[in-house]
């Protein structure tokens, strides 16, 4: 017992070495894409060259190439931002609508088949894990418009 305890510490202990050896790399000569994202019809693609920072921001089918500047520098991160948090915000809203669906599934399953399970306290279980649902679907609806319309006045701001 005592050899595998120490043979479990070696390799967490070889492990964690290993990868935290590679965090002493300079990023300064590196060259290629560093970021990307999308959502709901915007992208963002940030590539690094040398020294300088590039950014192809698209919007259904229309792109722009834009180098970083201090002028921008700024509306480029929000616009990132935007469709970062757009993303995760579409995946939240999936979530909650999956979440709801199955339970509106289960409820009709056991409606049909045992109906005697629909009373007094698993019912109350239902609707609140239905409220639950439509609570969380409703609050990343309205999140994820207003993080499109950010991303919208950001891609306009940046492209005029």
């Amino acid at each position: 017992m005592k050899k595998v305890f120490l043979l479990t510490i070696l390799t967490a202990v070889f492990l964690l070495t290993a990868c935290t050896s590679g965090g002493k790399e300079k990023a300064e000569g590196y060259s290629g894409v560093i970021g990307s994202g999308a959502a709901m019809g915007y992208q963002y693609i940030v590539v690094k060259e040398e020294e300088t920072i590039s950014w192809d921001i698209r919007y259904k089918g229309e792109h722009q190439l834009l180098e970083e500047n201090s002028k921008n520098e700024n509306d480029l991160e929000k616009f990132m931002n935007s469709v970062n948090n757009s993303q995760l915000e579409l995946a939240t809203l999936v979530i909650a609508l999956s979440y709801l669906i199955v339970v509106v599934i289960i409820t009709s399953v056991l409606y049909k088949k045992k109906r005697e399970l629909l009373k007094g306290i698993s019912i109350m279980t239902i609707v609140l894990a239905s409220s639950l649902a439509c609570y969380f679907a409703f609050e990343a609806a309205i999140k994820l418009s207003r993080f499109l319309h950010d991303a919208k006045y950001y891609y306009y701001l940046l492209v005029s």
